[in-house]
């Protein structure tokens, strides 16, 4: 079979999804792999070093869509790519799936079969190939050092013969993969973290990482099946609209991760909460790409709202591409490597193995239960 990897036609996108590593581990395989010209760059990776991995360097991308069996992408092909694409070839990628229901059935038309990674069930043994959590990881921590560089404050706390430094304080809006990481790369540069989530089980996990947990009291539950934090009530709301307003108030930065998959983020705060925290604060809204945790964020821009500047990027994985696409690369392999039998050589997809059926969003032109 041929595997292929382009450039990523999303705006800003810096990431590629293969890796010198996964190519030649691809090829030990006894398969093929094609990348677009310049791929790699961005991410670090010379065609060059692709070369020499055992990829064959392609100057047009309508060819590599001609000849190829298995597409792996970062993003879903854009419409644009879409005619380039033919029955038979197998699409793996980030294809926001819950979010975009109505361009799946477009894939579905041109008879591709599409792994949507970002649907893995969250199962100990699919830890390896979850794109969501190295990535997520990855823009936690980003989303910190990027505040912290916006903002006009030294970040620990120093003794000087001029006096002391106050650390600043630091808010964390979500304790998912990207909000524990921000509280642990926080407290590394000396922050004073406050964590607010609306599942009470990840207390612990905060606490252990330094941070202290704002804790709104109710009887209900906020987390569904899969660990995820879903809706919650208009009374549930209201309360913890006014902690947190009382927490800006002394608060420096501000990073939002909080995320309802497959529904708008959650306003956690309003124009008139802003305007609590001290001017030159900063909030970086990392949900900014689904409506955003604050009011008036714009995606992929940095604004000033009531004095505060409010960073909305979804995308901070992409600003650490080297690393970013290390990782997930390695993911796509480590789902791809499930269906590989070392006795034939071969790509069998396996429908009976819940990580493989639970990913794939079409399939013999038609939409999987998954997304109906």
């Amino acid at each position: 079979m041929i595997f292929a990897s382009l450039k990523e036609q999303t705006p800003n996108e810096n990431r590629v999804a293969v890796s010198a590593e996964t190519i030649r581990q691809i090829s030990q395989w006894g398969h093929r792999v094609i990348v677009e010209q310049g791929t790699g760059v961005k991410a670090g990776l010379s065609d060059d070093a692709l070369q020499k991995a055992g990829a064959e360097i392609v100057s047009s991308a309508k060819e590599i869509y001609q000849r190829a069996d298995i597409l792996l992408k970062i993003w879903a092909p854009t419409a644009q790519e879409m005619k380039y694409l033919h029955e038979g070839q197998i699409i793996l990628a980030n294809f926001q799936a819950l979010s975009h229901k109505d361009r799946i059935a477009e894939f579905a038309k041109k008879g591709v079969t599409c792994f949507a990674l970002d649907l893995l069930p969250r199962l100990s043994r699919a830890q390896s190939m979850d794109i969501l959590s190295s990535q997520s990881n990855l823009a936690g921590y980003k989303a910190v050092i990027d505040a912290v560089a916006a903002h006009h404050k030294a970040a620990p706390m120093m003794m000087t013969a001029a006096g002391t430094v106050p650390p600043i304080k630091v808010l964390i809006l979500g304790a998912g993969v990207a909000g524990l990481q921000a509280v642990a790369t926080a407290k590394r540069l000396g922050a004073v973290v406050y964590v607010s989530d609306v599942r009470p089980e990840v207390k612990e996990q905060v606490e252990s990482l330094g941070g202290r947990f704002l804790e709104v009291k109710t009887d209900d539950n906020f987390s569904d099946s899969t660990g995820y934090a879903k809706e919650t009530t208009a009374e549930y709301q209201q309360r913890q609209l006014a902690l947190l307003t009382k927490q800006l108030a002394q608060t420096d930065i501000v990073i939002t991760t909080a995320q309802i998959p497959g529904r708008p983020a959650p306003k956690l705060i309003t124009k008139d909460m802003l305007a609590q925290m001290q001017k030159g604060g900063v909030i970086v809204d990392m949900a900014a790409d689904s409506g955003g945790n604050v009011e008036g964020t714009i995606n992929g821009q940095s604004i000033n709202l009531s004095g505060i500047t409010v960073i909305g990027n979804s995308n901070l994985a992409s600003e650490v591409a080297v690393t970013a696409s290390a990782l997930f690369a390695k993911n796509l392999f480590n789902f791809i490597a499930l269906s590989y039998h070392a006795e034939t050589k071969q790509i069998d997809f396996n429908f009976a193995d819940e990580l493989i059926k639970k990913t794939c969003i079409c399939t013999n032109f038609q939409v999987t239960e998954n997304l109906k």
